[in-house]
This record gives structure tokens, C-alpha cells and sequence, in this order.
């Protein structure tokens, strides 16, 4: 067989270029550093740092030469995908398999050490590993990229705490708040994500080598006699690779990790999500609140000239709208195991666990963009206001007038009234008229007297409790979650 297949040509055996279907993660989404991550090459090749170490602790077992263990270390590098599809995809003497094909290719690089490649495995102790090790890098480089977005929200904290915004609840009109009061709330939910993600980071759990149903039954036959136990084998492999193993596992590593790493990214995009969203929101005409970095002649329109899409906060919002999916597609795979495994966790994962992670790391790197060249506009901040706040001073009418002893039924009813008739004004284009319809009432007037119904027209301006001081407050608690060696 070995024979035959040295007389497959040494040809592609699919073509790859723009005459196929690629996927956008190939060319537009996502970094090169997470494509890398995820490219067939780094796989292999980390899928060769797994069967090196066994070897090496093969070798101190007595099962393996040295000279075998050198051969597969000197050639590690010398790699070649295509012809592991090409071993793998022949329709008459192929493989198969994709990691019989692996073995195979590297076996030509590397023919002395190709004669114990892979001893006593079964294939998902390999690729368990693998993908662990993938999740654990993909991992670290999402963190980078969560705490760099924390550090630019906690910028715009700082600088708006300060600036008093209409807020909105049902998307109407509700008490003013602060800029940065709202930034906050989007940074602290992702901070919740990053403490999600230091968590599952933390406890992620390999495979281990333990052959084809998880009970070592194979190594312990392979190692009987050489004074290395089971135990012993996996410890120092793991040890090898910085993984640490889990103490029971089916023919793969437990699928449970594979959720939560998903539960991980799903928060992370929900987070941004939301974010994105309301942005969308303030940025829109009829808000015009705050504005997204855009370059100068860049085009929203191929129609209207004049239009400014909000095209990054939709981007990030059109991508991360997938993570339910796979979320929900990891919960399957977790779930559908079925006694020592099928096969119905492989297909689809190749897909969505690789573009889960170029989802969020396009998003994370997009919304920090945003956050750090976001524009507010202060002139429309201070309009919105100024046209809607005087609804909130309801607010405090309502409260000087139970204070005084008007029942607070009675004071509501009366206040709905003049509110109704003020939205009918600003409706029609005329200025907000709650102040004067207020100082015009003789119950309320007689109720609090003139002066402290302008005076609750002049506080609603700057009627938002602590919100700064809990901005200020919300910063500490990100310097030391960022930075926890500065105590």
C-alpha cells in the first residue's frame, strides 16, 4: 500500500483561488494572527508537536530510539498540507482519514521516526490535545484584545462622566444620565466576560492520552514491562505540551469545554452587541448624539450623497448575530455525545469553533476602533436635552408634591395631564411647554409655590444622582481587575 501510494502524483489535490467559494473569514474578517492560529499548517504542525513528545517520553520508556525521536524533531517543520489531502482524498488509494494521512506524510519527511509515529494512539489523542491547545492560544489572544477595548471604554468613562445626556428606557424619553455613566455600563458587562473568560481559560482541561475509549487500556500493553506506568506516560507528555489532563474522558476530551469556550464567546459578543446597537441608535439622524470614526469621502451611499451609515457598529452587530448559533450548536455537540463518541461532533465544529473565535476577534477589534475615534456631538447632546428633560422634571414635581401632602394619586393624574399636552406641543414643532403649563396650574402652584417648580425645571439638567461618582468609582475597580500587580 505504502508503495502505491508513493505514486500519487505530487499534485493539489483541489484548487483553492477566487474561481471557489471562500470563506469571508479567509480574506475579511478577523486577523491574521487568529487565521494563523486556525490555518491548516499551525494544526499540523502543532498536531506533530503532540506526536514528538510522545515519542520523547516513549524514548525514556525504552520503546523509542533516540535516533527515531531526532529524526521526527529535525523534520518537524517540513511540512506539506497538500499532500496530506492528497494521501487523505485520492478516490483509489487514499486514505480516508485525515490523520492516517497526516501520519503518512510526515512519515516521508521523516522515515526513521515514521516507523513509531503515532504508537498506541488512537486519533483523538492527538487531536483532543490539539484543539485544546488551539482554544488555550485563541484565548489569550482574545484577552488581549477584551482588555485593550476595556482601556479605551475606560478613556471615554474618564472624559464624559462629567457631560448630562437625555437618558431613554423603551426608547422614550427618560431621566438624564451621563455619557460615560452609559460607557460604563457597556464596559462593565464586558468585564463580567473578561472574568468569564480568565475562569474557563484557567480550567480548561485536555484530553490526556487515553486511547480509543478513555481507559488507557492500549497504553497499559504498550508500557507493561518498561517501568513507566499509564499514569506516568500521560503526566509527562501533558507536562510537555502545558496542558492538564482530565481524569476521565470519552474517545475525545469532554465536550463540556468545547460549550463553555463557546458560552465565552457568545458573552463576549452579546457585550458587543449591544453596545453596536445602540450606538446605531445615537448615531442615527434623528439622534445624532455620538458618531463612529469615519475617514473623509468615505461613501455611505451609492444613491444619497449625503448619508453617513453607521457601517462598523452594523458590521459587528451582522457578525456576532451568529454566536447564538453556534452556541447553541456547541450545546448540541455537547449534549448528542453519545456513550464513548460519535462522529457527529466533527463536521460542523471544523467550521463554527475557528469562526467563533475570527467573529469576536473582528468585533473586539472594531469596537475598539470605534471607542477610540468616537465623536460626541455636544451641541446635539445639549438639544436632545434641553428638548426632553423638561418631561423628567415630572419626576421631581411628583416627590415635592407628596411631600406636601397632595396624595400621590392625585398628584400623578394631574401630571399626565400637562405631559400629554406638552408631547402634543414638541409634536407640532413648538418648544417643550411642561414648565409653563406647571407654573400655570393653580393646585400645583398653590401645592409648592413658583420657586420650586423653577427650581425643578433648573435641577433636571443635572438630575442624575451620582452617576460620575459611580463612573469615577467603576474606573478603580477596572484599574485593579486590569492591573492587580499596581496594588
Amino acid at each position: 500500500m505504502t508503495a502505491e501510494k508513493d505514486k500519487l502524483p505530487a499534485t493539489n489535490p483541489f484548487i483553492v483561488g477566487y474561481k471557489d467559494y471562500l470563506s469571508p473569514f479567509t480574506y475579511r474578517y478577523g486577523s491574521n494572527a487568529m487565521r494563523g492560529i486556525w490555518s491548516q499548517e499551525n494544526f499540523w504542525l502543532t498536531a506533530r508537536d503532540v506526536w514528538i513528545v510522545v515519542a520523547q517520553t516513549q524514548q525514556e520508556a525504552g520503546l523509542v530510539t533516540q535516533e527515531q525521536v531526532e529524526d521526527l524533531e529535525d523534520h518537524r517543520d517540513e511540512i506539506f498540507v497538500e499532500r496530506i489531502w492528497q494521501l487523505e482524498r485520492h478516490p483509489t488509494l487514499g486514505t480516508g482519514h485525515d490523520v492516517a494521512a497526516a501520519i503518512a506524510e510526515f512519515a516521508e519527511a521523516a522515515p526513521r521516526g515514521g516507523e513509531i509515529l503515532h504508537q498506541g494512539l488512537t486519533s483523538e489523542d492527538n487531536l483532543s490535545n490539539v484543539e485544546t491547545l488551539l482554544i488555550r492560544q485563541s484565548f489569550e489572544l482574545i484577552r488581549e484584545r477584551v482588555v485593550s477595548t476595556l482601556k479605551a471604554f475606560g478613556e471615554k468613562i474618564d472624559q464624559y462622566k462629567d457631560l448630562v445626556c437625555i437618558g431613554a428606557t423603551h426608547l422614550q424619553a427618560a431621566e438624564p444620565t451621563t455619557m460615560g455613566y452609559r460607557f460604563a455600563k457597556y464596559a462593565q458587562d464586558l468585564l463580567v466576560d473578561l472574568k468569564l473568560l480568565d475562569f474557563v481559560k484557567a480550567n480548561l482541561k485536555a484530553k490526556g492520552i487515553k486511547g480509543a475509549v478513555g481507559t488507557s487500556a492500549s497504553f497499559k500493553e504498550l508500557l507493561e514491562g518498561t517501568g513507566m506506568s499509564v499514569e506516568e506516560h500521560e503526566r509527562k507528555i501533558m507536562e510537555k505540551l502545558g496542558l492538564e489532563a482530565v481524569l476521565v474522558s470519552d474517545q475525545t476530551y469532554p465536550r463540556k469545554y468545547l460549550l463553555l469556550t463557546e458560552v465565552v464567546l457568545a458573552n463576549i459578543g452579546q457585550s458587543l452587541h449591544r453596545f453596536a446597537l445602540d450606538l446605531q441608535i445615537l448615531q442615527s439622524s434623528f439622534v445624532d448624539e455620538v458618531f463612529e470614526p469615519r475617514r473623509k469621502g468615505q461613501i455611505g451611499s451609492s444613491a444619497m450623497p449625503h448619508k453617513q451609515n453607521p457601517i462598523q457598529s452594523e458590521n459587528i452587530d451582522s457578525l456576532t448575530e451568529m454566536m447564538p448559533g453556534s452556541l447553541f450548536s456547541s450545546w448540541m455537540v455537547s449534549a448528542f455525545v453519545t456513550l464513548e463518541r460519535t462522529l457527529r461532533d466533527s463536521a460542523g465544529k471544523r467550521s463554527w469553533l475557528p469562526e467563533s473565535f475570527l467573529i469576536i476577534d473582528e468585533a473586539l477589534i472594531r469596537v475598539e476602533r470605534i471607542v477610540n475615534g468616537l465623536s460626541i456631538h455636544e451641541n446635539s447632546v445639549r438639544r436632545n436635552l434641553e428638548k426632553f428633560a423638561p418631561f423628567s422634571a415630572t419626576e421631581i414635581i411628583l416627590s415635592k408634591l407628596s411631600k406636601a401632602g397632595m396624595p400621590r394619586q392625585e398628584a400623578h393624574a394631574i401630571l399626565v395631564e400637562h405631559a400629554e399636552k406638552a408631547v402634543e406641543a414638541v409634536r407640532s414643532g413648538q418648544a417643550n411647554p411642561m414648565r409653563e403649563l406647571l407654573l400655570g396650574d393653580r393646585r400645583i402652584v398653590l401645592a409648592l409655590g413658583k420657586k420650586q417648580i423653577e427650581k425643578a425645571f433648573e435641577e433636571i439638567f443635572h438630575h442624575v444622582g451620582n452617576a460620575p461618582e459611580r463612573c469615577t468609582e467603576f474606573l478603580k475597580v477596572l484599574e485593579k481587575e486590569l492591573n492587580p500587580q499596581s496594588e
